[in-house]
């Protein structure tokens, strides 16, 4: 069978295509982030709250935190493994980025104990680190996706870290405000912006 060859411009034509079709794969539709997002910013809220009530119970709450945090991780990965017949099909970058997200999420643990097993945690200080290794998940997501949004989300979240632990004396428990700030900032924002969008887009092709 004689090779078909294709002119300049059909070539031209065949690489845009390819290009729009892998962008079209590759789009993040934002779920994962508002969940995460208003999980870490209705806990620091709420805990920030309860110092200020004096609640005798307040102690419970990061660790009542943690357990949902690993209901969400285990329903994420767990959930992707079971349900196969509805994934969308995997791209290398989308595999890159699951890794990636276990280990932010490894890490996340390893720090969290980390902080609590060096005392880290009862200065406050933690929330800045947690808010350097957000930043750093953000940015992977932004160069990833091409979405200015988690850059912008990235650096908010450098900015709230230097913001700690140069006023750590003076910000208290106000700390915990300046982390739900940066989550919202980081987080939320970007998250909705990316799930209207995506929404937005499938329903476009309709």
């Amino acid at each position: 069978m004689e090779e078909k060859r294709f002119s300049p411009t059909e070539s031209l034509s065949l690489i845009e295509s390819m290009i729009k079709q892998a962008k079209s794969a590759e789009r993040n539709n934002g779920l994962g982030w508002i969940l995460w997002g208003w999980l870490l910013f209705g806990t620091s809220v709420g805990y920030y709250m309860a110092i200020l009530a004096k609640w005798p119970y307040r102690g419970y709450i990061w660790p009542a935190f943690g357990m949902a945090a690993i209901a969400l991780m285990l329903y994420t990965f767990l959930g992707r493994a079971i349900i196969k017949h509805n994934a969308p099909v995997k791209t290398y970058t989308s595999q890159l980025l699951g890794k990636l997200t276990l280990a932010f999420f490894i890490s996340l643990m390893i720090f969290t104990y980390g902080n609590y097993a060096t005392g880290v945690d009862r200065n406050g200080l933690n929330f800045g680190y947690l808010l350097v290794l957000y930043a750093i998940w953000m940015f992977i997501f932004a160069a990833a996706f091409q979405f200015k949004w988690f850059y912008w989300g990235a650096a908010f979240n450098w900015l709230g870290a230097i913001i700690i632990f140069y006023y750590k004396e003076k910000l208290g428990a106000e700390i915990l405000l300046v982390h739900a700030a940066c989550v919202a900032l980081g987080y939320l924002i970007p998250g909705h912006i990316a799930y209207y969008q995506f929404n937005k887009t499938t329903a476009e092709k309709k």
